[in-house]
């Protein structure tokens, strides 16, 4: 019953997800066709700043409270209401500051006042965010996934309206703060329903909460400053519209790699309870876990290298053919990050969090440094071929701990059918080059499965085992109104 229970959630999950990326990519085609190159710029510095200070405010909380809450008799009450509490007052001392630090960049009047606007809906999405893990405990993810769409769909309406009716860029900013306003109140009131969620200011267990947290936290930092400095760097040193080019294709890996943080995210409360119990079962989901995100990771590079041009036009309109070429460079770092948030996952479930420290320390001194060495010639691509090296090299530095901890190898058997599968789906999207971007993908996805399904690449029995790994023991306790 648990498996089919989490079978369904990931599946509906995922599939209210790409529905969200879709609304997501239609609020973005509808906002860079009314906008100028150098207003999506703008808007796009404010994505920069808001995604910026959303990592700072997370104080690693949010992977701290899953594996908490995930523990036996876990005192789930006082976790999560004092951790809530935690992120909702840092958020908003964090969320007011960045309006202020903004002063002293070189941006325009309005990119600066699109960030005053903005950094209200990064707040509100920033304490949601934190209660996910409630939902993951309770395998109700796709409530989360409904609050998100909800909100998307709020934003996508007030933005079709405002451009219908003449309106500029800052109430278009105002739509994205009334969305994240729109997911927050859904997901709070859903919350409340497994939990007595209310403030709670202990603070014994803040101090506890904090000193645990803080390796997450700073390692989080350290990840967002090699995930997101190439943004800054651009802002600072280039003109607003090559923020905008390369924050398009951006936005598209953004949306991408929600897919394997939702997958390990089921997975991680099983990895957590069977870190220091069970090794030998914690290294058999591990491994399944990894085959499965290499089976979604190869296709999706090699398709999008072939399909980038499409997207990216149906995006931009014709006015970003310059993001094509940022596209395809960026997809390969999102590959990669389909295996990195696994191993980063299972290195906090080992208890491991200041290994995680020291290796995003290497990713973030890499890439600050290589960022300023080469933006300033290059431009956005500097920023993206340093951003796909940034992440080779913290995948590698991960993938060599967790060998160190239980001699980890990926399959090549899974690999070797995935590429060939992959070759199958390729001569597909070849024989249908030039048509209908929708048609293109369905076909790409029957035909990979299809091919990846007569190789013997995965069974149904398979999946379902990796699901099945954590039905013994597993106990739930639900707290109703």
């Amino acid at each position: 019953m648990l498996a089919k229970k989490i079978a369904v959630n990931t599946i509906i999950s995922a599939a209210a997800r790409a529905v969200g990326i879709l609304l997501a990519l239609a609020t973005i085609a509808i906002i860079t066709r009314h906008l100028t190159r150098n207003e999506w710029g703008e808007y796009s510095i404010m994505l920069t700043f808001g995604g910026i200070f959303a990592v700072i405010a997370d104080l690693g909380l949010y992977q701290l409270m899953v594996r908490e809450i995930s523990r036996p008799q876990a005192d789930e009450l006082k976790i999560t209401s004092n951790i809530f509490t935690i992120r909702l007052l840092s958020g908003l001392f964090l969320f007011a500051l960045a309006p202020l630090i903004s002063l002293f960049f070189p941006y325009s009047e309005q990119a600066k006042l699109g960030i005053l606007v903005g950094m209200a809906g990064f707040w509100f999405l920033s304490g949601g965010q934190v209660l996910i893990g409630l939902f993951q405990k309770y395998l109700q993810m796709i409530k989360v996934a409904t609050a998100e769409l909800f909100g998307r769909l709020v934003q996508l309406g007030l933005v079709w309206w405002l451009v219908l009716s003449g309106y500029g860029f800052l109430p278009i900013v105002a739509a994205l703060s009334l969305g994240g306003l729109a997911n927050f109140l859904l997901i709070f009131w859903w919350a409340r329903h497994y939990c007595r969620l209310r403030l709670a200011f202990d603070r014994v267990y803040w101090w506890n909460v904090l000193q645990q947290g803080y390796p997450l936290a700073v390692a989080s930092i350290l990840t967002m400053i090699y995930f997101s400095s190439d943004s800054l760097f651009l802002s600072i040193l280039k003109p607003a519209a090559d923020v905008g080019i390369y924050r398009l294709p951006y936005k598209i890996l953004e949306g991408l790699i929600f897919f394997p943080a939702m997958f390990v995210g089921l997975v991680m409360p099983l990895l957590s309870r069977f870190a220091q119990t069970d090794r030998e079962k914690f290294k058999n989901i591990f491994q399944r876990a990894s085959d499965v995100l290499i089976i979604f990771a190869i296709p999706l590079v090699a398709g999008t290298l072939v399909l980038s041009p499409t997207i990216i036009n149906l995006l931009g309109g014709g006015k970003y053919n310059e993001s094509t070429a940022i596209f395809n460079i960026l997809i390969v770092a999102v590959g990669m990050i389909f295996l990195g948030t696994l191993f980063s996952y299972v290195l906090i479930a080992l208890g491991r969090q200041k290994s995680l420290l020291g290796i995003s320390a290497v990713g973030a001194i890499f890439n600050v440094v290589a960022n300023l060495i080469f933006i300033p010639r290059y431009s956005y691509y500097a920023a993206a071929t340093t951003t796909v090296l940034t992440e080779a090299l913290v995948v590698i530095l991960m993938a060599i701990m967790v060998y160190r901890f239980f001699r980890w190898l990926p399959s090549f058997k899974i690999v070797l059918k995935g590429l060939l599968a992959t070759a199958g789906m390729m001569a597909v999207l070849w024989f249908l080059s030039g048509g209908n971007l929708m048609l293109s993908l369905a076909a790409a996805a029957i035909a990979y499965f299809g091919f990846l399904y007569l190789l013997r690449g995965f069974s149904r029995a398979e999946i379902l085992s990796l699901i099945k790994s954590g039905e013994s023991g597993a106990e739930f306790t639900r707290y109703d109104l």
